[in-house]
């Protein structure tokens, strides 16, 4: 199989020298790039290295206690790992779109992701629970990461992909539309009429908050979804939806609001533990989003945090549904606890 800079033997050193090629992790900018080697073992087997940077606009862009690294900016790390193994393991061509189904993160110790100020090296082993063919090439693959650094494990990362050449996404991508989808390149950035403080969802910076026009009745706490069409991260080259994992910080911001707004818990107190999301259709950047939550457990007393789940609505039908766990800093370490309350 193929290998980045290192040999075929199952026990070679994987380095963090140095990022891997752009390309293989589709990323324009090399300050994005944190995948940082690559190792085929066996047919269905792999490994990788990252580094998570000590200072970054977005990821290290977090308030209080909280500190550290983003538990998002691990899910990345996996996400480039995927679409490296994508071209490497799997011979995806470069015109092969890859389309996440669903994907799911739990991080099962967060404590090794407590290193402010320091980079921090991440050993990662994947392997395909589950590969499809059609007519001799991979159409749909599920893959599982379990995500260490320094020998002890911090969480795992499961990812359901499809893999469709070019003129097949494009019929997928016309599915619904009139309209040829605009590339996010050519919007332009609208400032929301009313947006929310950065603090209230962890934040320091407002271009790091994805939210806007938030609204609690009752129980429900609604939002819509900001696209941050000029994020340098968020969109590091142009697309023509909105990014699964715009999305799923999306979740987690409208779950700090959730927290603070029902139960007074401040954001800089809580940590992402589990996230769960599937994905039922592109979400498109032309029409808003709205996000509307359902709490599935409050926060106990003991320190345990708050599950939710969060729906994404656009044009009266879903786009996608998530399960989110916050974890507090100030209960036992390590503590996740399940979205679904178990």
């Amino acid at each position: 199989m193929t290998t980045l800079d290192i040999g075929a033997e199952p026990e070679a050193v994987l380095s963090t020298e140095r990022t891997i090629p752009r390309h293989l992790v589709h990323r324009a900018a090399v300050a994005e790039v944190f995948l940082t080697d690559f190792q085929s073992v066996g047919e269905r087997d792999f490994r990788a290295s990252a580094q998570l940077p000590p200072d970054h606009s977005y990821y290290a862009d977090r308030l209080g206690t909280a500190g550290g690294h983003d538990p998002l900016a691990v899910f990345e790390a996996v996400r480039q790992m995927l679409l490296c193994a994508m071209h490497l393991q799997h011979d995806a061509g470069p015109g092969t779109k890859s389309i996440t189904a669903e994907a799911g993160l739990r991080i099962t110790d967060p404590r090794p992701l407590h290193a402010p100020a320091r980079p921090l090296d991440l050993d990662l082993v994947g392997r395909a629970a589950l590969v499809k063919e059609y007519r001799g090439a991979v159409s749909r693959v599920v893959h599982e990461v379990d995500v260490a650094a320094a020998g002890q494990p911090i969480g795992t990362v499961r990812v359901d992909t499809a893999l469709r050449p070019d003129d097949i996404y494009r019929t997928l991508r016309m599915s619904g539309r009139t309209t040829e989808p605009p590339s996010s390149d050519d919007l332009p950035a609208v400032s929301p009429a009313r947006p929310i403080g950065p603090h209230l969802v962890g934040r320091t910076r407002a271009d790091n908050v994805v939210l806007h026009d938030m609204a609690l009745r009752g129980g429900e706490l609604t939002a819509l979804l900001r696209v941050p069409l000029r994020h340098p991260s968020m969109f590091d080259h142009p697309q023509d939806h909105v990014p699964g994992p715009v999305m799923m910080e999306a979740a987690r911001q409208l779950g700090l609001l959730l927290a603070g707004e029902r139960h007074g818990l401040a954001a800089a107190k809580l940590h992402l533990a589990e996230l769960t999301a599937e994905y039922l259709r592109f979400a498109e950047l032309d029409a808003d989003i709205v996000l509307r939550s359902e709490i599935l457990r409050a926060p106990a007393a003991d320190g345990g945090g708050l599950a939710f789940a969060v729906a994404f609505e656009q044009g009266g039908e879903a786009v996608a549904r998530m399960r989110v766990a916050l974890g507090s800093t100030l209960g036992r370490a390590g503590a996740a606890g399940a979205p679904d309350g178990s």
